[in-house]
């Protein structure tokens, strides 16, 4: 794909460049003509005195003999006719060196125009290249790194190609060497089926016969120890739980002569302390009974300490008895009357 999009890319600037040097040969091509049909068609208008004067030439060799004056005449008018035919020459070449000088100009002025139009071209076909050659190195770049990375890759394949034959090489023996110990085994196993179906047509009825007594001796020895097992398990529990009362006694033996040792010289500071503790048990039971009793006494007292305060007179009312009459106090619970007199409108 990058090998056809540069190629598209290169073919684009000939393409242009085609355009272009075909319009600019167009342009070169229809250049303005030389304005020659002018000159013709003035030379032409001139002519005609050109034909009088070589008529006059004629005439006046014809005619020598007139007269100086004629031949003055003559020589006056071959005169003019020259000037007219000089000035028209002069006319002729001053147009054609005018158009000349367009004609320069307008060519110069293409050849600018090609000039700048091939540069572009040039400096296109450059950047182009540039961005060609860019992407070229980009490419070889690019494909160096995948040579180099498919030469990993393609190495690392082989490597590992060359690891799985090894392993299923050893696979392949370790398998053959099975497939070897297979058929061993099944040739010993042929020679055993063969030996059993000899052993079953010959011995086996007989085999039977015997491991069959075998079997019934062993379930009748089965029986028999199972009974003297049950009865040793029996012998075994009485003799333990005989053991582990005796245990019992002594252990309690042994702690009891161990309090015994161990109290002896501690005894009278026990016998103190229990005395202590029944007595200070005694004093809470008598506290217990004392608060309660105090506590019933608390209401009558409070009772009693209101009616003391309700009682109390004050000193001031005491000392002016007669002067601070004693009134009633008035409570939120007590009815209140009020005695406001009424205003009657007068009679005017």
């Amino acid at each position: 794909m990058a090998l056809k999009r540069t190629h598209s890319r290169t073919h684009f600037p000939g393409h242009k460049l085609q355009v272009l040097w075909s319009e600019k040969n167009l342009k070169s091509n229809t250049l303005p003509p030389l304005q020659q049909a002018k000159g013709h068609s003035k030379s032409k208008m001139k002519t005609p005195p050109v034909k009088s004067q070589s008529s006059i030439d004629v005439v006046s060799l014809s005619k020598n003999a007139r007269g100086p004056r004629r031949r003055e005449g003559m020589h006056h008018g071959k005169m003019q006719a020259k000037v007219r035919l000089m000035r028209s020459m002069l006319r002729n070449q001053r147009t054609s060196l005018q158009e000349l000088y367009n004609h320069e100009g307008f060519l110069s002025k293409l050849n600018q125009e090609l000039i700048q139009a091939i540069q572009d071209m040039e400096e296109n076909m450059a950047v182009n290249v540039r961005t060609m050659l860019q992407q070229q190195g980009i490419l070889g770049n690019v494909i160096d790194i995948l040579e180099y990375s498919n030469k990993k890759r393609v190495e690392q394949l082989r490597s590992e190609l060359q690891e799985w034959k090894e392993k299923e090489e050893s696979k392949t023996n370790s398998l053959k060497q099975e497939v070897d110990q297979l058929n061993a085994e099944i040739l010993k196993i042929h020679e055993e089926v063969n030996f059993l179906s000899t052993y079953m047509d010959h011995e086996y009825p007989v085999r039977s016969v015997q491991i069959a007594n075998y079997i019934r001796q062993v379930q009748q020895a089965k029986d028999s120890q199972q009974d003297e097992l049950d009865s040793l398990r029996e012998m075994r529990e009485m003799i333990l739980g005989c053991f582990s009362n005796m245990i019992e006694k002594k252990k309690k033996k042994i702690l009891k002569s161990l309090m015994v040792k161990t109290q002896k010289p501690y005894e009278e500071v026990l016998v103190l302390k229990t005395l202590d503790s029944q007595r200070l048990q005694r004093c809470m039971i008598w506290f217990r009974q004392l608060i309660e009793q105090l506590k019933e006494e608390i209401p009558v007292l409070i009772s009693e300490v209101e009616q003391m305060y309700a009682g109390v007179w004050d000193p001031r009312e005491v000392v002016f008895k007669d002067v601070l009459l004693h009134r009633p106090k008035c409570t939120p619970d007590m009815p209140v009357e009020l005695n406001i007199p009424v205003q009657e409108p007068l009679p005017f």
